[in-house]
């Protein structure tokens, strides 16, 4: 039997606790590793390196390098078989979808980031929820940013930087301002090549759509640019002669 060491220059022990930050990770730190829902999980079917429990243990470990290489995490589906048996009941394809959300914010960010400004931009984690709300933007959470949409996105064949990936995952870190600015947001065509190609079946351009008319509320032209929208002075004389009178009864 050979054993595998683990050096703990290796691990974060922070990052448990980064996951269980993420909305919906909170249910790692319930779980025991005790595999029930590695017994109930389909994906084992397609490939038996695929492996629920695996990746939680290694997450609370701390070992984040290996949770972020996992395949599993990205193709963790919504079948919730693992939750109808988990004794914690602990939520699996939410964890899995934290995770992506710590991997996704510290490819964009780098290692340390410092509320977005390395990013040149604040976050607003109330930016995502925004576009779901629409109808035309309630495919944003089925969106895993693999990249097959990219891929096949005519656009880009005009542009290397034209990325419906990218603007996705900025969207789901809450780079409001970057996603605003991106040109991408107002050519994105309805070919549904995108969608063709979709493990997921996410229409792109309807999540475009989506974040189109939350730019145009928030004052922003298709060039990307910021519309300061100022209130027009009144003279003080004109206000004092439309001023109502009031009257005080005492």
């Amino acid at each position: 039997m050979s054993i595998e060491i683990i050096d703990d220059r290796d691990l974060d022990p922070k990052f448990k606790f980064q996951i269980a930050r993420e909305e919906d990770g909170q249910g790692l730190l319930k779980c025991y590793a005790c595999g029930s829902c590695t017994a109930r999980c389909p994906e084992q079917e397609v490939k038996p390196e695929y492996n629920p429990r695996e990746i939680i243990r290694k997450a609370l470990l701390g070992l984040k390098a290996e949770v972020f290489r996992s395949e599993f995490v990205w193709i963790c589906s919504s079948h919730y078989l693992c939750l109808s048996k988990c004794p914690q009941n602990v939520n699996i394809k939410a964890v899995m979808n934290a995770v992506r959300n710590v991997r996704i914010a510290e490819e964009t960010y780098g290692r340390n980031p410092k509320a977005g400004e390395e990013a040149g931009g604040d976050m607003d984690m109330n930016f995502k929820y925004a576009i779901i709300e629409q109808e035309c933007g309630k495919d944003l959470y089925q969106c895993f940013a693999c990249g097959a949409c990219t891929a096949g996105c005519p656009e880009r064949s005009l542009d290397d930087e034209y990325s419906p990936r990218m603007v996705i995952r900025k969207v789901l870190v809450g780079l409001k301002g970057d996603v605003f600015d991106n040109k991408f947001v107002n050519i994105c065509s309805t070919h549904y090549r995108c969608l063709n190609e979709c493990p997921q079946a996410v229409e792109i351009p309807k999540l475009m759509t989506a974040i189109r008319r939350l730019a145009e509320k928030e004052g922003y032209t298709r060039e990307g640019k910021k519309i300061e929208i100022q209130e027009q002075e009144i003279p003080e004389k004109k206000k004092k002669k439309e001023e109502p009178v009031r009257v005080f009864i005492r």
